[in-house]
């Protein structure tokens, strides 16, 4: 059978041109199963923009791996699933794939020296919990890694008490957006967000953000310093930082007396090149601030923390409580346009991007 896969062609550093880094590659697949492999057909992939640092660890010629939904078209004798059973793994930009589904090891030198990435086993998706208030491709967004990062952070790590005044940087994308209106939920007394466009102020202000402030890594740090503390006039309790770089600085002189800072992305170091610290420690000390990384897979390794995050925040969005976003593109060809419009800036795209197949 024909299939066909994006694999990495060029290493790239810096904000991602994917007509450079991608190719699309046709071939013939002889399925030929051993007792626990299967053969998944792909329904939708998820883009998104840690795999500009992925990218780097992915030899030339190999495939860009990612998150997907997949439905299992054979199986052998042992295989984990069995035909028609609907998955969510790191299956990749790929129509097909032959794997057992067990983790899958990532070697990594962008994201920590020394420590591999290890994505989790293919997980059983159970089309009861889907339907229309959560499609099945919720499943690599609000009951996904997105969803699963914004509720670990918010409920597991930050602990937003009633009255807390609340900073979400890059609160347009999946996370953000679903991370402030938990704040929102839990009794926050401001929560406030960050963006690159100001076309998107409208849109997050509807989400239930009280501002938005307007931040582009060009502009006078002393222009940013100063929205910011309009915005939060009695500092900051709690911090989900996606960005980084001079933000983060700036946000790091205005933390309140047990602050809580969240980090789950720094997309100003990891795209923008802003590497310059570690050079804030001694701003946590009067406010006895706690500062804690935060990585999705701790809690999508675990299958009780799946269980709650279906029941808490499934539940929500079911309810109206949490409106979650989607920008959908349409068909293999147009995943890497798709992941290229993770570093433009518009209006035109919110939420989890995805791609259906």
């Amino acid at each position: 059978m024909k299939v066909s896969k994006w694999v990495v062609r060029e290493h790239m550093r810096g904000v991602p041109d994917p007509a450079r880094i991608y190719e699309r590659v046709e071939e013939e697949l002889v399925v030929d199963l051993a007792e626990d492999e299967m053969l998944l057909e792909t329904l939708y992939v998820s883009v998104d923009p840690y795999q500009q640092g992925l990218a780097l660890d992915t030899r030339v010629g190999d495939h860009m791996g990612a998150d997907s939904v997949m439905r299992v078209l054979q199986a052998g004798p042992r295989a984990l699933f069995r035909p028609g059973d609907l998955v969510q793994g790191f299956g990749g930009w790929r129509t097909h794939v032959v794997d057992t589904g067990g983790p899958t090891r990532w070697d990594s030198t962008w994201h920590a020296e020394n420590m591999p990435l290890v994505f989790p086993a293919y997980r059983l998706l159970d089309p009861a919990h889907y339907g229309d208030a959560l499609p099945l491709h919720t499943a690599l967004s609000v009951l996904g890694g997105p969803g699963m990062t914004a509720w670990g952070a918010m409920r597991k790590v930050l602990q937003v008490r009633p009255g807390d005044s609340v900073l979400i940087s890059g609160a347009s994308g999946a996370i953000g957006s679903v991370a402030g209106q938990l704040a929102r939920l839990a009794g926050a007394g401001r929560v406030v967000a960050t963006t690159r466009s100001a076309a998107k102020t409208d849109h997050l202000l509807g989400l239930g953000f009280d501002e938005v402030v307007v931040y582009s890594r060009d502009e006078p740090r002393d222009e940013v310093r100063d929205r910011l503390r309009r915005a939060l006039p009695k500092g900051v309790d709690r911090y989900l930082d996606t960005v980084g770089g001079a933000l983060t600085d700036e946000v790091f002189g205005m933390l309140a007396v047990g602050a809580r800072i969240a980090i789950c992305a720094q997309f100003e170091s990891q795209v923008g090149g802003d590497h310059v610290g570690p050079r804030l420690l001694p701003l946590l000390m009067r406010p006895q601030a706690t500062v804690r990384g935060v990585f999705s897979l701790e809690w999508m390794e675990d299958p009780a923390c799946w269980v709650d995050l279906e029941a808490d925040l499934g539940n929500l969005v079911r309810s109206g409580a949490v409106v979650h976003e989607h920008t959908m593109h349409e068909g293999f060809d147009s995943i890497p346009a798709a992941y290229g419009s993770l570093f433009a800036d518009g209006a035109d795209k919110k939420g989890k991007v995805l791609v259906r197949l």
